[in-house]
This record gives C-alpha cells, structure tokens and sequence, in this order.
C-alpha cells in the first residue's frame, strides 16, 4: 500500500520517548507497506458512522495506542497516533 503520513502523525510520533513503542510502530508500518490490500493489516478496524476512516491498534505491555487513518483504495493516509483514551477525541 501506499502510505501517506500527515504532520500531526509526525509530531505525535516525535514526542513519544518509549523505543519498544516505537519498535513497535515501525513493524506496524513495514506491515502497511508490504500489505496489498487492508484486509491484510492486523488490527485494523473501522470507526462507526464512518467509510473511509479506520484505526489500527498498536501494543506493548504497558501502553496501548491507536494510529487514525484514512483509506481510499490502495493508499493509507496515517493522521493521528494517540494513546488509546485520548484518539477519539482528535480523530476523525
């Protein structure tokens, strides 16, 4: 897929300090890439009320996160990463 990162992804990205979170982050995009379609990306899930916006899950042990995307045929466009109680206010 192709995949599309928006500046507010980049600085929720830069502020994280966690590096197994971020291990984590970048294996959840090595994913996205090498996926052919969504129906191949694990924990993906669409947001109620909407067509195009979903959320892809991403854990650790301790933290829980959420990235908010949008996708429209083979292209993925990643706009938020925020932990898990705190996504749905900003995104969509």
């Amino acid at each position: 897929m192709r995949i599309i990162i928006k500046p507010a992804f980049k600085r929720d990205r830069d502020k994280i300090n966690n590096a197994i979170l971020l291990n984590a982050l970048a294996a959840k995009l090595q994913q996205i890439e090498r996926a052919d379609s969504p129906q191949n990306i694990t924990g993906l899930k669409p947001l109620v009320g909407y067509i195009t916006h979903h959320r892809i899950y991403l854990k650790t042990d301790k933290q829980s996160y959420r990235i908010g995307a949008i996708i429209r045929g083979n292209t993925i466009w990643l706009v938020r990463l925020l932990p898990r109680k705190k996504i749905y206010r900003s995104f969509p």
